[in-house]
Protein backbone atom coordinates (compact mmCIF):
# COMPACT_ATOMS: atom_id res chain seq x y z
CA UNK A 1 0.00 0.00 0.00
CA UNK A 2 2.61 2.54 0.83
CA UNK A 3 3.97 2.23 -3.29
CA UNK A 4 0.72 3.02 -4.40
CA UNK A 5 -0.07 5.97 -2.15
CA UNK A 6 3.43 7.00 -2.70
CA UNK A 7 2.29 7.15 -6.66
CA UNK A 8 -0.26 10.06 -5.60
CA UNK A 9 2.17 12.41 -5.27
CA UNK A 10 4.32 11.94 -8.64
CA UNK A 11 4.79 15.57 -9.10
CA UNK A 12 4.63 14.69 -13.41
CA UNK A 13 0.89 14.62 -12.16
CA UNK A 14 0.92 18.15 -12.31
CA UNK A 15 1.88 18.13 -16.11
CA UNK A 16 0.36 18.02 -19.22
CA UNK A 17 1.14 15.12 -21.19
CA UNK A 18 2.40 15.04 -24.35
CA UNK A 19 0.92 15.21 -27.74
CA UNK A 20 2.46 11.90 -29.50
CA UNK A 21 1.66 10.89 -33.37
CA UNK A 22 -0.44 7.59 -33.76
CA UNK A 23 3.01 5.40 -34.64
CA UNK A 24 3.94 6.98 -31.19
CA UNK A 25 1.36 5.64 -29.17
CA UNK A 26 1.08 2.33 -30.48
CA UNK A 27 4.41 1.68 -28.82
CA UNK A 28 3.21 3.10 -26.05
CA UNK A 29 0.43 0.88 -26.01
CA UNK A 30 2.26 -2.26 -26.58
CA UNK A 31 4.92 -1.36 -23.76
CA UNK A 32 2.03 -0.62 -21.35
CA UNK A 33 0.51 -3.81 -21.95
CA UNK A 34 3.82 -5.88 -21.89
CA UNK A 35 3.80 -4.47 -18.29
CA UNK A 36 0.75 -5.34 -17.24
CA UNK A 37 1.18 -9.14 -18.39
CA UNK A 38 4.40 -9.19 -16.59
CA UNK A 39 3.13 -7.90 -13.37
CA UNK A 40 0.09 -10.15 -13.69
CA UNK A 41 2.59 -13.47 -14.74
CA UNK A 42 5.62 -13.18 -11.63
CA UNK A 43 7.33 -11.07 -14.24
CA UNK A 44 7.50 -8.11 -12.72
CA UNK A 45 7.08 -6.58 -9.11
CA UNK A 46 4.33 -4.09 -8.83
CA UNK A 47 6.62 -1.52 -6.72
CA UNK A 48 9.29 -1.13 -9.25
CA UNK A 49 7.31 -0.15 -12.14
CA UNK A 50 4.22 1.45 -11.24
CA UNK A 51 5.04 4.69 -10.93
CA UNK A 52 6.63 5.13 -14.29
CA UNK A 53 3.22 2.75 -15.98
CA UNK A 54 1.14 5.59 -14.44
CA UNK A 55 2.89 8.28 -16.04
CA UNK A 56 3.10 6.51 -19.26
CA UNK A 57 -0.19 5.74 -19.03
CA UNK A 58 -1.91 9.32 -18.28
CA UNK A 59 0.11 9.69 -21.59
CA UNK A 60 -1.64 7.11 -23.61
CA UNK A 61 -4.83 7.90 -21.80
CA UNK A 62 -4.20 11.72 -22.95
CA UNK A 63 -3.90 10.87 -26.19
CA UNK A 64 -6.63 8.59 -26.84
CA UNK A 65 -8.97 10.95 -25.71
CA UNK A 66 -7.23 13.65 -28.45
CA UNK A 67 -8.40 11.35 -30.92
CA UNK A 68 -11.99 10.97 -29.47
CA UNK A 69 -11.30 6.98 -28.48
CA UNK A 70 -11.41 5.86 -25.38
CA UNK A 71 -8.46 4.97 -22.79
CA UNK A 72 -7.39 1.51 -24.09
CA UNK A 73 -6.99 -0.13 -20.16
CA UNK A 74 -9.15 0.35 -17.32
CA UNK A 75 -6.76 0.90 -14.82
CA UNK A 76 -5.06 3.99 -13.31
CA UNK A 77 -2.21 2.29 -11.55
CA UNK A 78 -0.89 -1.33 -11.57
CA UNK A 79 -2.45 -2.10 -7.52
CA UNK A 80 -5.62 -1.54 -9.80
CA UNK A 81 -5.27 -4.23 -11.81
CA UNK A 82 -3.51 -6.18 -9.46
CA UNK A 83 -7.01 -6.37 -7.76
CA UNK A 84 -8.71 -6.75 -10.77
CA UNK A 85 -6.80 -9.77 -11.82
CA UNK A 86 -6.60 -11.15 -8.33
CA UNK A 87 -10.94 -11.09 -7.97
CA UNK A 88 -11.33 -12.31 -11.77
CA UNK A 89 -8.43 -13.91 -13.89
CA UNK A 90 -7.19 -16.98 -11.96
CA UNK A 91 -4.39 -18.23 -14.39
CA UNK A 92 -1.76 -16.64 -16.30
CA UNK A 93 -3.61 -17.43 -19.11
CA UNK A 94 -6.56 -15.76 -18.91
CA UNK A 95 -4.61 -12.73 -17.98
CA UNK A 96 -2.35 -12.47 -21.05
CA UNK A 97 -5.83 -13.41 -23.45
CA UNK A 98 -7.80 -10.51 -21.45
CA UNK A 99 -4.82 -7.69 -21.88
CA UNK A 100 -3.94 -9.07 -25.72
CA UNK A 101 -7.90 -8.49 -26.26
CA UNK A 102 -8.03 -5.31 -24.68
CA UNK A 103 -4.58 -3.82 -26.80
CA UNK A 104 -6.29 -5.26 -29.95
CA UNK A 105 -9.32 -3.14 -29.19
CA UNK A 106 -7.08 -0.47 -28.80
CA UNK A 107 -4.90 -1.41 -31.96
CA UNK A 108 -8.27 -1.62 -34.18
CA UNK A 109 -9.42 1.96 -32.92
CA UNK A 110 -5.93 3.61 -33.94
CA UNK A 111 -5.90 1.77 -37.18
CA UNK A 112 -9.84 3.00 -37.91
CA UNK A 113 -8.86 6.35 -37.41
CA UNK A 114 -5.63 6.59 -39.29
CA UNK A 115 -7.28 5.05 -42.16
CA UNK A 116 -9.95 8.36 -41.98
CA UNK A 117 -7.06 10.32 -42.20
CA UNK A 118 -5.64 13.13 -39.73
CA UNK A 119 -5.23 16.51 -39.85
CA UNK A 120 -1.21 17.54 -40.50
CA UNK A 121 -0.57 21.10 -39.60
CA UNK A 122 3.19 21.98 -40.91
CA UNK A 123 3.09 24.89 -38.18
CA UNK A 124 1.84 23.37 -35.24
CA UNK A 125 4.75 24.32 -32.97
CA UNK A 126 4.36 28.21 -34.13
CA UNK A 127 4.66 30.43 -31.48
CA UNK A 128 4.77 33.87 -33.42
CA UNK A 129 2.95 36.11 -31.13
CA UNK A 130 0.46 37.74 -33.57
CA UNK A 131 -0.66 34.46 -34.98
CA UNK A 132 -0.76 33.13 -31.59
CA UNK A 133 -4.53 32.76 -30.82
CA UNK A 134 -4.97 31.41 -34.57
CA UNK A 135 -2.61 28.57 -33.71
CA UNK A 136 -4.93 27.64 -30.82
CA UNK A 137 -7.84 28.27 -33.11
CA UNK A 138 -6.56 25.39 -35.90
CA UNK A 139 -5.62 22.97 -33.19
CA UNK A 140 -8.78 23.20 -31.80
CA UNK A 141 -9.86 22.51 -35.87
CA UNK A 142 -7.37 19.14 -35.65
CA UNK A 143 -9.58 18.06 -32.87
CA UNK A 144 -13.37 18.69 -33.93
CA UNK A 145 -12.17 16.81 -36.73
CA UNK A 146 -10.57 13.87 -34.85
CA UNK A 147 -13.71 13.60 -32.97
CA UNK A 148 -16.60 13.97 -35.58
CA UNK A 149 -18.69 10.88 -36.33
CA UNK A 150 -21.94 11.85 -38.02
CA UNK A 151 -23.21 14.93 -40.40
CA UNK A 152 -23.43 17.43 -37.02
CA UNK A 153 -20.00 16.90 -36.26
CA UNK A 154 -18.57 17.42 -39.82
CA UNK A 155 -20.69 20.46 -40.67
CA UNK A 156 -19.02 21.59 -36.96
CA UNK A 157 -15.83 20.95 -38.49
CA UNK A 158 -16.96 23.58 -41.32
CA UNK A 159 -18.16 26.00 -39.06
CA UNK A 160 -14.83 25.94 -37.15
CA UNK A 161 -12.97 26.11 -40.57
CA UNK A 162 -15.04 29.03 -41.66
CA UNK A 163 -14.55 30.89 -38.34
CA UNK A 164 -10.40 30.82 -38.83
CA UNK A 165 -10.31 31.63 -42.29
CA UNK A 166 -12.53 34.87 -41.35
CA UNK A 167 -10.14 35.37 -38.11
CA UNK A 168 -7.16 34.90 -40.36
CA UNK A 169 -8.82 37.79 -42.70
CA UNK A 170 -8.58 39.95 -39.53
CA UNK A 171 -4.84 39.53 -39.25
CA UNK A 172 -4.21 40.37 -42.50
CA UNK A 173 -6.60 43.27 -43.06
CA UNK A 174 -3.84 45.97 -43.57
CA UNK A 175 -4.84 49.42 -44.91
CA UNK A 176 -1.42 48.75 -46.80
CA UNK A 177 -2.47 46.08 -49.14
CA UNK A 178 -4.95 48.59 -50.39
CA UNK A 179 -4.12 49.62 -54.05
CA UNK A 180 -4.00 53.93 -53.87
CA UNK A 181 -7.03 55.06 -54.99
CA UNK A 182 -9.70 52.15 -53.70
CA UNK A 183 -11.72 52.37 -50.90
CA UNK A 184 -10.31 49.65 -47.74
CA UNK A 185 -13.46 47.01 -47.33
CA UNK A 186 -15.46 47.10 -44.51
CA UNK A 187 -13.90 45.58 -41.64
CA UNK A 188 -16.06 42.45 -41.36
CA UNK A 189 -15.91 41.41 -45.49
CA UNK A 190 -13.27 38.63 -45.13
CA UNK A 191 -13.31 37.77 -48.39
CA UNK A 192 -12.69 41.02 -50.02
CA UNK A 193 -9.45 41.46 -47.10
CA UNK A 194 -8.57 37.96 -48.68
CA UNK A 195 -8.91 38.61 -52.40
CA UNK A 196 -6.59 42.29 -51.87
CA UNK A 197 -3.82 39.65 -49.86
CA UNK A 198 -3.20 37.37 -52.71
CA UNK A 199 -3.41 40.23 -55.16
CA UNK A 200 -0.51 41.95 -53.18
CA UNK A 201 1.76 38.59 -52.05
CA UNK A 202 0.45 35.68 -54.74
CA UNK A 203 0.68 38.03 -57.75
CA UNK A 204 1.47 37.40 -61.57
CA UNK A 205 0.63 34.46 -63.88
CA UNK A 206 2.85 31.92 -62.36
CA UNK A 207 0.53 32.26 -59.12
CA UNK A 208 -2.72 32.00 -60.79
CA UNK A 209 -3.26 28.45 -59.95
CA UNK A 210 -2.33 29.03 -56.47
CA UNK A 211 -4.70 32.13 -56.09
CA UNK A 212 -7.56 29.83 -57.53
CA UNK A 213 -6.86 27.24 -54.83
CA UNK A 214 -6.87 29.65 -52.38
CA UNK A 215 -9.91 31.50 -53.16
CA UNK A 216 -11.64 27.95 -53.65
CA UNK A 217 -11.21 26.70 -49.72
CA UNK A 218 -13.67 29.98 -48.88
CA UNK A 219 -16.80 27.80 -51.16
CA UNK A 220 -15.57 24.58 -49.50
CA UNK A 221 -15.80 25.77 -45.84
CA UNK A 222 -19.11 27.32 -46.40
CA UNK A 223 -20.61 23.75 -48.29
CA UNK A 224 -19.47 21.87 -45.65
CA UNK A 225 -21.12 24.27 -42.76
CA UNK A 226 -24.33 23.45 -44.74
CA UNK A 227 -24.41 20.78 -47.37
CA UNK A 228 -25.19 16.91 -46.91
CA UNK A 229 -21.89 16.14 -46.36
CA UNK A 230 -19.55 13.18 -45.55
CA UNK A 231 -15.88 12.61 -43.73
CA UNK A 232 -14.54 13.28 -46.96
CA UNK A 233 -15.77 16.96 -47.06
CA UNK A 234 -14.71 17.67 -43.63
CA UNK A 235 -11.76 16.45 -44.21
CA UNK A 236 -11.06 18.32 -46.98
CA UNK A 237 -12.18 21.11 -45.60
CA UNK A 238 -9.98 21.26 -42.49
CA UNK A 239 -7.07 20.54 -44.38
CA UNK A 240 -7.83 22.74 -46.83
CA UNK A 241 -7.87 25.66 -44.25
CA UNK A 242 -4.71 24.82 -42.51
CA UNK A 243 -2.97 24.53 -46.03
CA UNK A 244 -4.80 28.60 -46.98
CA UNK A 245 -3.35 29.96 -43.71
CA UNK A 246 0.28 28.42 -43.69
CA UNK A 247 0.95 29.04 -47.17
CA UNK A 248 -0.55 33.18 -46.64
CA UNK A 249 2.05 32.88 -43.51
CA UNK A 250 4.82 31.79 -46.08
CA UNK A 251 3.90 34.13 -48.66
CA UNK A 252 3.77 37.34 -46.04
CA UNK A 253 6.88 36.24 -44.73
CA UNK A 254 8.71 35.64 -48.28
CA UNK A 255 7.90 39.37 -49.28
CA UNK A 256 8.98 40.38 -46.03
Amino acid sequence: MTDAIDGLFDPSRSETPPAVDIATLRQLLQAQANTIVAVGTGGERIQNVDSRWQRDTRTLNANFRRLGLPPPFPWDGLWDWYGYYSQNLATYQERRSYVRELTQNALTRLDQIEARGGIHDPAAGDDTPTWQNLNGRIAGLVEEYSSARDRDGWQDVGRRSREILIDFSKLIADPTIVPEGQEPPKGADAKAWFDLFLAKFASGRDKAELRSTMRAVWDLAQKVTHGDITDVDAFAAAQATVMVVRTAQMLKRDAE
